[in-house]
Parts: C-alpha cells; sequence; structure tokens
C-alpha cells in the first residue's frame, strides 16, 4: 500500500446528482505521486472513496483547462486490481487512510455532512 505524504481537502463538486468532496494527495507512488480522490457521503458519518484521478498537471503549464492533454487521468482501476491488490479492500482502506489524514474528516463532516447517500 502506498504511503500518503500529504493530503488536503480542495473542493466540493456537484456533479449529476451527486455531490462529491475533492482532496489533493501525494503519495511515495512512483507511477502517480499526486493523486485526486473524490468521496461521498454514505450516511451516518462514513465517507466512500469512489473515483482517484492520477494528477500529472505541471502548474506552469496548465493553470487553465487545457483539454489538449492527459494530465488527468481516472486511475482507480489500476490503484486497486490485479494481483497485488485485494481490489474493493484496498480501495475502502486507502480511503480509510485518507480520511483519518490530518483535517480530512473534519473538512469532509463540513461540507458533505447531512448530504444523503444520493447527494440530493
Amino acid at each position: 500500500m502506498m504511503t500518503i505524504r500529504h493530503a488536503a481537502f480542495r473542493r466540493i463538486l456537484d456533479r449529476g446528482s451527486g455531490r462529491y468532496a475533492e482532496v489533493e494527495v501525494e503519495t511515495d507512488h512512483s507511477r502517480s505521486p499526486h493523486l485526486l480522490a473524490y468521496f461521498r457521503s454514505e450516511g451516518g458519518g462514513r465517507y466512500q472513496l469512489v473515483r482517484v484521478i492520477a494528477n500529472d498537471a505541471d502548474t506552469e503549464a496548465d493553470w487553465f483547462d487545457n483539454s489538449l492533454h492527459s494530465a488527468y487521468e481516472d486511475v482507480t482501476t489500476r490503484m486497486f486490481a490485479g494481483p497485488n491488490h485485494g481490489a474493493a479492500e484496498d480501495r475502502v482502506e486507502f480511503g480509510r487512510r485518507l480520511v483519518e489524514y490530518g483535517d480530512i474528516r473534519e473538512q469532509l463532516d463540513r461540507h458533505l455532512k447531512g448530504v444523503p447517500p444520493n447527494g440530493r
């Protein structure tokens, strides 16, 4: 399991009928050291990690939304599947570790509290 070097709440996103918290993560993983993790409320103070995006954007060059490159890649399946991973268990464990890092739980509680699991 990769080491979380730093994690910080970034923002809330409303997508479709759901509301998600975006958490920026720095890890020791050589292929994906910078990640964006997305959580939704499961109710009862629980949060589900729903997606992980590799964030390879260079802030000097990618200070705007440039769709001509692939600075952001969904790595959820790659991170939590395969012979070296327990898939669902690894995903749940990584999500739990992120929620418990620093003030992430406090931020998720503040921004997602009272949001039903379906986001409505």
